[in-house]
């Protein structure tokens, strides 16, 4: 049985498993806000109806100046992508032929893009009686050696962010050896800002793949960044097409990007729900990883029982995430996105009587 190798596809899925599908659904395989878009979003969207009878800004201009105002680097350190998934698959033509590092688990486009451009990987393994920390040796000698590495930081998906110290060491290792740090920040706005690497944009050891659609829940728009030293924005944008981000999700961003106070408030909510999330599974004997994102990783008491959990949400229209096809995990976990309070009730209701009928059986 071959299952979707992404989140956010729930048809496909249950038609994977050959499962009726309910006709109602709650899809936590998708990271995105649970609070949805910012109400500025909405009530400006009529008003950009007339921007799609032209052609879209190509160099994308006043967005990436409040990028740039945003993170505090020149404009000219900032490429837009189609989202982030664009935008490493031009990265990765930075080393064909060339080796590259990914750190398990990790989000599976990393290794898409790069056998896309024929580049060599090298895997390096985490283990949760670790903490999921890499072996810091093993990468700086990797490192040292003028190789690249992806890093996901927070982790996707585990919710686990790295240590500025560790992540400042790795970037100074491969700019001294003249490699690369390809930071994925996907998911850092929802952790907070101050952990994110940004003032070192200008390092030539390092590119930062910034997300969107995540914090701002426009996922179907497509639109990310990324940063980057002046050198390599203008070596990558050579390889994107002409026009490659539209006209919405060029005033969407614009709006977005300036909203401070709802990714603030987004942060508050999604703190207070996964305390409670946590809480919840403690009591039940539930092992969950310790994130700081807007998702989790989710283990039965008896991990040999998480396939059967996985089948059983589903019918009952809860969407979690399988890691079947993350390396180092292989379905021994689940990922659930943090949803509205109404929605995660549904969740720990449907869990609790999932470990009630098993203890019956």
């Amino acid at each position: 049985m071959a299952l979707p190798p992404h989140g956010a596809n729930p048809r496909a899925l249950y038609e994977s498993m050959n499962l009726e599908r309910p006709n109602e659904i709650i899809d936590f395989s998708e990271n995105t806000n649970p609070l949805g878009p910012p109400e500025a979003l909405r009530k400006s969207w009529d008003g950009w109806f007339s921007s799609i009878f032209s052609y879209p800004d190509p160099e994308g201009l006043r967005l990436r100046k409040e990028i740039a105002l945003f993170h505090h680097v020149s404009r000219h350190q900032v490429l837009l992508g189609n989202g982030t998934a664009e935008l490493m698959m031009a990265a990765a033509r930075l080393f064909q032929g060339k080796k590259v590092g990914i750190i398990h688990p990790a989000f599976s486009e990393y290794e898409r893009v790069l056998k896309a451009n024929d580049c060599g990987i090298h895997h390096f393994y985490t283990q949760e009686e670790n903490g999921w920390e890499p072996d810091d040796e093993e990468l700086m000698s990797f490192l040292a050696q003028g190789h690249a590495l992806f890093v996901c930081n927070p982790v996707n998906p585990t919710g686990l962010p790295y240590s500025r110290a560790s992540l400042e060491k790795w970037i100074c290792q491969a700019e001294t050896a003249g490699g690369m740090i390809l930071l994925d920040e996907a998911f850092i706005d929802m952790v907070g800002e101050e952990r994110s690497m940004s003032g070192w944009t200008g390092n030539r050891g390092l590119l930062i793949f910034r997300s969107m659609t995540k914090m701002f829940s426009i996922a179907g728009l497509r639109l990310g960044y990324l940063l980057g030293s002046k050198e390599r924005v203008e070596q990558m944008k050579r390889w994107l097409p002409h026009w490659n981000v539209n006209a919405l999700a060029l005033e969407a961003g614009e709006l977005c990007i300036s909203d401070r106070k709802f990714q603030e408030e987004t942060r508050q909510f999604i703190h207070t729900e996964r305390t409670r999330l946590f809480s919840f599974y403690k009591e039940l004997g539930f092992k969950t990883s310790a994130s700081q994102a807007n998702y989790y990783l989710l283990q039965p008491p008896d991990p040999s029982d998480t396939s059967e959990l996985f089948e059983y949400l589903l019918k009952k229209g809860l969407v979690l995430r399988h890691t079947e096809n993350y390396r180092g995990i292989e379905g021994r976990f689940l990922r659930a996105g943090i949803k509205t309070k109404k929605q995660n009730d549904r969740l720990m209701q449907a869990v609790k009587e999932w470990q009630r009928n098993a203890f019956l059986l």
